[in-house]
C-alpha cells in the first residue's frame, strides 16, 4: 500500500526536525491545517503541494503517494525503462554516444575560440 499525502507530510517535517508550528510558519498556513493534512482529514491547494515538494526537493508524485522514490529528477532516459533495465552492450552504446557529444562540444568550443 502506498503511503497517503499526510504520512508523508508527517515524515518529511519529523524528518526535518519540525514541529506542526514551525511547518506552518514555513508555508504560511494555521498549525491545525497541518494538523488536518497529516491525519489526511483534508488535502492541500496545487500551490501549497508543490511549494512543500519544492521547498523539500522531493517531487508531488512522493508527496501523494504515487512514487516511493523521493527524488524530483531522473537523468535517465525513462522513456526506455531507464538504465537499470537495459543490457550491458546498450549501457555502452549509450556511454560512447555522450562521449561522441561531448568530443563534439569541445571541438565546436575550440572552433570558436580560434574565430574570435
Amino acid at each position: 500500500m502506498m503511503a497517503t499525502f499526510g504520512q508523508r507530510l508527517r515524515d518529511i517535517r519529523t524528518n526535518n526536525n519540525l514541529t506542526q508550528k514551525e511547518f506552518a510558519k514555513l508555508f504560511k498556513v494555521s498549525e491545525s491545517a497541518i494538523g488536518m493534512y497529516e491525519r489526511d482529514e483534508r488535502e492541500p491547494s496545487y500551490k501549497l503541494a508543490n511549494e512543500i515538494a519544492d521547498r523539500f526537493e522531493v517531487s508531488t508524485d512522493y508527496l501523494f503517494g504515487r512514487a516511493n522514490d523521493p527524488a524530483q529528477f531522473h537523468p535517465n532516459l525513462s522513456f526506455f525503462g531507464g538504465p537499470k533495465g537495459w543490457t550491458e552492450d546498450e549501457l555502452e552504446e549509450a556511454e560512447a554516444a555522450v562521449r561522441r557529444y561531448r568530443e563534439m562540444k569541445e571541438r565546436a568550443a575550440r572552433e570558436a575560440e580560434k574565430n574570435k
